[in-house]
């Protein structure tokens, strides 16, 4: 099979590798501007393409008509993409008898749109999923073709999110393009029920930022929903220094208390732990950063050196 690789992210790369490694054609490699946490910008896909033999092109409006065209050019039978940067309109997607499969952090059709992992983890969902699936002109309404799920627990946060994607992704393009050349693909229809997907927009950084009179889950959860490769949950110390909170855990005041939330209470092993939840519970702070400090245990000596010390929103 002739495939076109379109698309950003570390995730894409590799599967492009792997599918060529597999015996498939790789004519053209298609992608745009990165972010900084895809872990590959767009001369990984510059290198990649001279290390394949493939053409490079670095083009955002891939749906115009003379990018059709470029496309069409190729004669390729499928594409896989991840993480392009606008709706790919039918015009292009018709170019392929196979269509252009996408591998989706979200687990279809209930979670469709943009940052789905971040926002299963902070509305509690039992599960993140990745699902590789046959776009169509409608957001993440086309057929799935494989999915694969990974349970939230507390210790699950967006590092383990997407180291887990960065290993699945490239293995699911592998057996869903294998299908498809075999003949053996299944293709199952997402819900046309509009009350079944769930709609989900963007997040930007100050989404991330703590409010100590939430409970401890909800700060939780936002803490695991920021995590790295993301910019972190964030917070700060009496109105000034900004601390950035990359892991927390929640755990039991020794007996009844009071505390303004937000409040230092005491220290586990050099851990400060913080009033929340209008005073009813306690967290304990495990890797926190402040800029002006130099690393984890001087940031936390900062927070917890008094027991007047406040963490504000």
């Amino acid at each position: 099979m002739r495939v076109a690789i379109i698309g950003r992210t570390k995730a894409l790369l590799d599967a492009a590798r792997l599918v060529r490694a597999a015996g498939h054609e790789i004519p053209v490699i298609w992608t745009c501007s990165a972010e900084a946490f895809y872990g590959a910008n767009e001369d990984a896909f510059k290198n990649l393409a001279v290390e394949l033999g493939a053409d490079f092109i670095n083009d955002v409006a891939i749906n115009s008509e003379a990018n059709a065209r470029r496309l069409a050019a190729y004669g390729c039978d499928i594409a896989i993409s991840v993480n392009w940067l606008t709706v790919i309109g039918r015009s292009v997607l018709d170019l392929f008898p196979h269509g252009v499969l996408n591998a989706h952090a979200g687990d279809l059709p209930r979670y469709r749109g943009n940052a789905c992992a971040n926002w299963a983890i902070l509305m509690g969902e039992p599960h993140v999923a990745v699902c590789i699936h046959q776009m169509a002109p409608e957001l993440d309404a086309g057929p799935v073709i494989v999915k694969q799920l990974l349970p939230l627990t507390d210790e699950v946060d967006m590092t383990v999110v997407c180291d887990w994607l960065d290993r699945q992704i490239p293995l699911m393009f592998v057996e869903a393009v294998q299908g498809f050349a075999a003949g053996t693909a299944t293709l199952l229809a997402q819900s046309a029920d509009v009350e079944v997907a769930l709609r989900t927009y963007p997040r930007r950084p100050e989404d991330s930022r703590i409010d100590w009179n939430w409970a401890p889950e909800r700060i939780l959860r936002t803490v695991r929903a920021s995590a790295r490769p993301y910019s972190g949950a964030y917070t700060y110390l009496e109105g000034a220094q900004k601390v950035t909170i990359w892991r927390a855990v929640e755990v039991q005041h020794p007996g009844p208390f009071m505390a303004v939330p937000g409040q230092v209470c005491y220290r586990i092993d050099g851990d400060p732990v913080i009033a929340c939840g209008s005073g009813t519970g306690v967290i304990r702070l495990i890797d926190v950063e402040i800029s002006e400090a130099p690393g984890n245990a001087e940031a936390k000596r900062l927070i917890g050196r008094s027991l007047r010390n406040r963490l504000t929103f």
